[in-house]
């Protein structure tokens, strides 16, 4: 193994500061793709974003907004003259709304308020702007802030995120939904006068595990028409073009996750399932062909797919030919539909713009050569190979995984073999580009490891029954296709049985400390923001109600089964070196179930590190934090793999 420490700090910047793109926006007459990029600056410590414009067939892209800001959420107005955008350029930390011509020029700021700002979206007919605001501070709050006179009284005094509706002409706005809902996306009508919107009774995240409500809202305010309620969140709503049907992502069992795609008549009646007993997932969905038809992004297996959902069911591909590698968040198209761009990438490509035409002489060609943008400064070449793999764990069952390997790997050589855990459990590795502070894959390779990125039962991508698989056994089926997996690649003549390391984060850390109380074979593990105590991570974590969908009963009715797999129970049967890292701001899971863990294996003599981060939360950052996160990630296994 390469234990180099300058040439692995050299690659630790270059993980962490690589430039990447988000939320692409296709223009309506198809001719223009604005997209976000972040970083801007290699140096800062502040994350400043960029709006970018770049030409769908030909031209080099070009920075629309200067960089200086926090600039994100661009959207195109209906007719394609303008780009109204969020950004904090004069308030920093502050968003507002701004809008600014198509081909540049002065951003006019259209609405100002004190709340933090998010989704925002023209209306159909070009005349309104629609957002959601959450309440800011008011005069008295400050007034006890400033005064210390701040306790707090759980459950109560909320910050609600409302809709706004904005007229840009007179730069006025007005909350339209109700001030005793949460509301968390919403979408508008085509005719501009409604807006459907799903919400919760409280903005608490535990909410969408719970029951959401999906409601009408007329566009001058008045009361609210109830539609319908679900367990989950209606995610992704959309409209059909003649205003009669909204379309829905929504789970499909008791993991409360958007898996299959429902449509229901805005009038009544019951939900209609337009992709019954599909073998992957769904996972992002917008509007195509201004409503006729749902521009769906999908994954089966470890690669996603585009589709086009016709509201009678009917799926037809839209992606070109080749390996499917990865979209990161939604696909956009042009008005017509007939010109379609997103951010992908592969296991050997980082995340670039990508563009293409519906049309079969198009999409016969393969992803990477779609790419309009080329931002990262990471060439294939520098990247290590990989593949996709499947084994055998419990009789008949196949599990499926992606394996990273060094780019100096001979075939017959057994190397050390490092396992990262996918968080969730509700979540898959994919064939994506595999290298940030949070996706170690690509790093631990040029350490000279090999890396398996397993998708075990509780996973998404291949459809309810698999994503549903855990429920009455955490960590069991889990615990056992990880292991599987391992023995395939020592079978296979990869691994080094004698130098194996294990990691993740969030549930991925769980897993990791389950997997070193149940077995002595591996030689290192990272444990990521992770829970060790089952009990009180549903006391202190902020989806408690998550938990019903893996387990009968709460753990104030039935504690038994949380504390059976609970890693923290089985601490005197560790002895694998534990790296723990943790940000002390995670509210999604407490520090204290690190600190649990350490405290544990500390009393218990087993080698075993903690670090945690202040200001930082479930996801880091700081790139300071998020350097040396990453370094001490590769040293722990350097050091102990060698």
């Amino acid at each position: 193994m390469s234990s180099d420490t300058t040439e692995r700090r050299f690659d630790v910047e270059r993980w962490v500061s690589y430039r990447r793109p988000s939320d692409v926006q296709v223009s309506p007459d198809g001719a223009l793709i604005a997209f976000v990029v972040r970083p801007v600056s290699r140096t800062s410590e502040r994350w400043e974003s960029a709006i970018w414009v770049v030409p769908f067939s030909e031209g080099e892209p070009r920075q629309f907004t200067s960089g200086l800001w926090q600039d994100e959420c661009p959207r195109w107005s209906p007719d394609g003259s303008r780009l109204a955008f969020l950004s904090d350029r004069v308030d920093r930390g502050k968003l507002s709304v701004y809008v600014m011509p198509r081909d540049g020029g002065e951003a006019v700021r259209v609405f100002d308020q004190q709340g933090e700002l998010a989704m925002l979206s023209w209306s159909p007919d070009g005349r309104w702007l629609a957002v959601l605001m959450t309440d800011p501070e008011t005069e008295e709050e400050k007034r006890r802030r400033e005064a210390k006179e701040d306790q707090r009284v759980w459950d109560s005094d909320y910050k609600y995120q409302r809709l706004w509706v904005i007229d840009p002409e007179t730069r006025q706005g007005k909350a339209i939904s109700p001030p005793d809902r949460q509301v968390r996306g919403y979408a508008w009508a085509p005719d501009s006068s409604r807006l459907a919107v799903n919400t919760s009774p409280t903005p608490k995240v535990d909410d969408i595990f719970r029951e959401t409500e999906v409601a009408i809202l007329h566009r001058d305010g008045g009361e609210p028409e109830p539609l319908f309620r679900l367990t989950g969140l209606a995610e992704d709503l959309i409209w059909s073009a003649d205003g009669e049907w909204l379309a829905y992502r929504a789970p499909a069992g008791r993991v409360v996750h958007g898996e299959y795609v429902y449509a229901r008549r805005v009038d009544g009646g019951d939900p209609v399932c337009l992709t019954p007993d599909y073998p992957g997932t769904f996972e992002a969905m917008c509007p195509l062909e201004r409503g006729r038809a749902l521009l769906a992004v999908a994954f089966e297996g470890l690669e996603a797919t585009v589709y086009r959902i016709g509201w009678d069911g009917r799926r037809e591909s839209l992606l070109p030919a080749g390996p499917a590698g990865t979209f990161h968040g939604a696909v956009t198209a042009s008005a017509a539909g007939d010109r379609l761009a997103g951010v992908w990438s592969d296991a050997g490509h980082a995340p670039e713009v990508v563009a293409w035409r519906a049309a079969p002489d198009d999409i016969s060609l393969k992803m990477p050569a779609r790419a309009r943008t080329a931002l990262s400064g990471i060439a294939p070449d520098e990247l290590a190979p990989s593949c996709v793999i499947e084994w055998e764990s419990d009789p008949g069952v196949i599990v499926q995984g992606l394996l990273v390997l060094p780019t100096s790997y001979r075939e017959g050589e057994r190397i050390p073999l490092i396992v990262q855990i996918h968080g969730g459990p509700t979540s898959l590795w994919s064939n994506e580009f595999l290298g940030s502070w949070h996706d170690w894959a690509q790093p631990l390779a040029r350490l000279g490891c090999a890396v398996l990125l397993p998708n075990p039962r509780g996973s998404t991508g291949r459809g309810s029954a698999w994503a549903n698989a855990i429920f009455g056994d955490v960590a069991g089926g889990e615990f056992r296709d990880l292991m599987a997996g391992v023995d395939a690649l020592i079978a296979r003549g990869i691994a080094d049985s004698n130098r194996l390391g294990v990691c993740g984060w969030s549930w991925g850390g769980y897993m990791t400390a389950w997997t070193i109380t149940q077995t002595d074979r591996f030689k290192a593990a990272v444990m990521g923001a992770g829970l060790c105590n089952l009990i009180s991570d549903n006391s202190l974590g902020d989806i408690p109600s998550a938990n019903l969908s893996y387990f009968e009963r709460s753990p104030y009715e039935d504690p038994e089964p949380y504390w059976e797999r609970s890693p923290i129970r089985y601490a005197r049967q560790v002895r694998t070196p534990l790296l723990i890292v943790h940000g002390e701001d995670d509210r999604r899971v407490a520090a204290s179930e690190s600190i649990q863990m350490y405290q544990a294996l500390r009393a218990l003599g087993v080698e075993c590190q903690l670090v945690t981060y202040p200001r930082e939360g479930h996801g880091f950052e700081e790139r300071n934090h998020q350097r040396d996160l990453l370094e001490r990630i590769l040293g722990w296994f350097s050091q102990h793999l060698s």
